[in-house]
């Protein structure tokens, strides 16, 4: 072999290393569409359980101590209630990641990192603070990779381009966040496992009033046994007027409130499809 052909070799070698090392390095999809994305929320607090949802355009970008952020607007009949909430999001592409950032804090929180391979961990803050949620199956669905986390209680995806299922940093204190449904360009590209549909995009007080009634308890007040009418719960918790735990059940429709003293309290009543009721029980004696 002449020395013309050995170096042509080499040159071939190195273009074959660098084309493989780009295709090993290709990015992962963008979790924001090229015009327009929509994110529907829910907010699950104890005695509260608000739908809104969020516009995130291409062409509302704020430039916050050097990097771009999408920013995010809240609408819908709730909406108001997240008006002081300032949505500013960002990606890297090239790692699967996506950030918001914390006026508050004055630093980006991670929400979504589609590097994680099984048995990383992912750390975040939730309503208990600083925890981790451990990656237990990574899965492939045409060709994008879905990440299943879990924390020991819950679990939820990180799918390729799309918002987590779980939004860890929540909207609002002492409340958690799921992502129901994402629109890209007005198309539906996800649909949370965990709930029944988008359902929850409630437009009027009547609407969200109307699913509440589904669920009715009986006596109330009540002195000893209560019974839940309407559903097959799957977990039933009773806070005090503090907002403290004070009972929980599961798999039953039957409670026994006779060991708590005269008051009122919330009852959250959470059914088989993973969807949460809120309701006021009166405690007599």
């Amino acid at each position: 072999m002449n020395k013309s052909t050995n170096t042509m070799t080499k040159v071939l070698f190195f273009l074959l290393l660098a084309v493989a090392g780009t295709a090993k390095a290709q990015d992962y999809q963008s979790f924001f569409a090229a015009d327009s994305t929509r994110l529907n929320v829910y907010v699950e607090c104890i005695d509260f359980a608000p739908t809104f949802y969020l516009t995130i355009n291409s062409t509302d970008i704020v430039n916050i101590d050097g990097n771009d952020y999408y920013q995010g607007f809240p609408h819908g009949h709730y909406g108001v209630v997240f008006e002081y909430e300032e949505f500013y999001f960002r990606e890297d592409v090239a790692n699967g990641k996506l950030y918001r950032y914390d006026p508050i804090l004055g630093q980006d929180i991670l929400l979504c990192d589609m590097s994680l391979a099984v048995n990383d961990l992912f750390y975040y803050t939730g309503i208990d603070g600083e925890t981790y949620a451990i990656v237990y199956s990574i899965t492939y669905e045409d060709g994008e990779k879905v990440i299943h986390l879990t924390d020991g209680f819950d679990s939820w995806i990180f799918h390729e381009g799309i918002f987590p299922s779980y939004l860890p940093i929540g909207m609002v204190m002492d409340c958690e966040s799921s992502l129901l449904c994402e629109y890209k360009n007005g198309d539906q590209v996800f649909t949370n496992p965990h709930f029944e549909s988008c359902y929850i995009d409630w437009d009027s007080v009547e609407e969200q009033n109307q699913q509440q009634e589904k669920v009715s308890l009986y006596p109330n007040p009540a002195k000893g046994n209560v019974s839940i009418e309407g559903i097959e719960p799957a977990e039933v918790q009773v806070y005090n007027a503090l907002g403290q735990l004070v009972k929980t059940v599961r798999g039953t429709n039957e409670v026994d409130l006779s060991g708590l003293v005269e008051g009122v309290y919330l009852m959250r009543i959470t059914d088989m499809k993973g969807i949460s009721y809120t309701k006021r029980i009166t405690v007599i004696r």
